[in-house]
């Protein structure tokens, strides 16, 4: 009786711990630009950004699933929740430089990490920003 108590409470723990844990969230979009994630070039297209359990880990993948790239990003907070997601990039000239990944109705996010070819381009050309509205 007392083993059989001890693995239905063990059991009610795991099931309670698998509900918190994240769950992977895509966000699709329509890019209408090329664009670099990571060392990759991607061309303009319908693109899922799916962000893992790992949230330092993002991975962007074509429509047609030809296509797929996984960068390494770190984890950012906002004070106010987006109803909507986002893919911001930053644009230098007409370069565009995916910089960050918001999901809807939550407060953190993943901000990508400046590449080698980013900051070469970044020291000698002006900044701007570009928001793309992602579908859940």
């Amino acid at each position: 009786m007392k083993r059989q108590l001890i693995r239905n409470l063990s059991v009610a723990l795991i099931a309670a711990s698998s509900m918190f844990a994240q769950s992977p969230q895509k966000l699709t979009a329509q890019i209408p630009f090329a664009f670099h994630v990571g060392g990759a070039m991607l061309a303009p297209g319908a693109y899922s950004v799916y962000t893992d359990a790992n949230p330092m880990v993002l991975r962007v993948m074509s429509a047609d699933a030809r296509v797929s790239v996984r960068t390494l990003a770190q984890a950012a907070e906002k004070r106010t929740m987006p109803t909507e997601g986002k893919l911001i990039f930053t644009r230098y000239g007409d370069e565009y430089f995916l910089s960050e990944v918001w999901r809807p109705n939550d407060s953190s996010g993943s901000v990508l990490r400046k590449t080698k070819r980013e900051m070469e381009v970044a020291a000698s050309t002006r900044q701007d920003i570009e928001t793309i509205i992602a579908a859940k």
